[in-house]
């Protein structure tokens, strides 16, 4: 073994034992909330605006009702419900003690929450993680496929096999929760001068341009709302508006580069191989494919850029239209 070689182990060794303190300190840290009457709760509404966006991960602990005041987040149960909770900032305190919530983008809500209701205090606000939380289904059993493939599959094979289970588990999850680029709309109603105003709020992780047909644009990033005044209709009589992706044009050269790096590393010639094994230069073309080989890399590139511009709504482009 060269010393680059015993250089590069290290420091795997390293790294590894470094990312298991970390994921053991962080799985003590989550159990010791838990013990404190702490839980999470996933952001699945826009009602919050930017202060929580759609797949924000909240960290919720219990609160002393009394204590609450306007403006403080908390998560609750409408009276009398036993099912979903609601994450809103406190309205007002009502003369008897109770309390009304609003949301930054919804009305007020029609309740007065009393000590009963109220599951606690957000604490802490992790925006996107919600949707690891929510797509960890997927990952998990992605993540199990891919550790057959280390165990069980040859060397020859191995980074290739995990480079597609890997790509394939991640276009999986994209395609079925849509976490990148995506909008829902809050109203689309005539305007007074004519036409229609579009309004809508960016629920993804990258920003996405609401465009009104031939006409002005705006770009939403997650939790911000936009709204376009439509005036002309199109060729069937709609009033129409298009919703596409608006990252900036180095993202993707960025995202094809980022692909590549595996292959780029995994594949890369070992010139004593042959020689250590005893079987010369032809030994690579027994075992499997020739070192250097981007297929897998490629074929992750494409399923990227796929998710990213096919018009299943809410990954790419899509049109809303409204009578005209």
């Amino acid at each position: 073994m060269t010393d680059r070689a015993r250089s590069t182990e290290r420091w795997i060794h390293v790294g590894t034992w470094v990312l298991l303190g970390l994921l053991v300190g962080f799985v003590a840290f989550c159990g010791v909330w838990r013990l404190q009457g702490g839980r999470w709760e996933r952001v699945e509404t826009p009602s919050m605006g930017t202060v929580a966006p759609v797949g924000t991960l909240l960290w919720v602990k219990p609160v002393d009702f009394a204590s609450l005041r306007p403006g403080d987040f908390i998560t609750f149960r409408p009276p009398g419900s036993h099912g979903g909770t609601y994450s809103h900032r406190v309205l007002a305190v009502d003369p008897d003690g109770r309390i009304t919530t609003k949301g930054v983008l919804s009305p007020p809500d029609p309740w007065h929450l009393g000590p009963e209701d109220v599951v606690g205090s957000v604490r802490m606000r992790w925006r996107g993680v919600g949707w690891l939380v929510a797509a960890a289904p997927v990952l998990l059993v992605g993540g199990l496929f891919a550790l057959l493939v280390v165990r069980l599959g040859r060397p020859a094979w191995r980074a290739a096999g995990l480079l597609v289970v890997v790509s394939l588990t991640l276009s999986a999850a994209i395609a079925w929760y849509r976490p990148l680029v995506n909008a829902e709309q809050l109203a689309f109603v005539p305007s007074a001068g004519g036409g229609a105003d579009a309004t809508y709020v960016g629920t993804g992780l990258l920003p996405i341009r609401l465009t009104a047909h031939d006409g002005a644009s705006v770009v939403m990033s997650a939790g911000k709302v936009g709204t376009v005044h439509v005036t002309r209709a199109d060729e069937a009589g709609r009033l129409r508006v298009t919703l596409s992706p608006a990252v900036p044009w180095w993202w993707w050269p960025l995202l094809v580069g980022a692909c590549f790096v595996p292959a780029a590393v995994s594949t890369r010639p070992t010139p004593d191989a042959g020689r250590r094994n005893g079987r010369g230069r032809n030994a690579s073309r027994r075992d499997g494919p020739r070192a250097g080989r981007w297929v897998p890399a490629a074929g992750h590139v494409l399923v990227g850029a796929k998710h990213l511009r096919s018009g299943d709504g809410g990954l790419g482009k899509g049109d809303h239209t409204a009578p005209a």
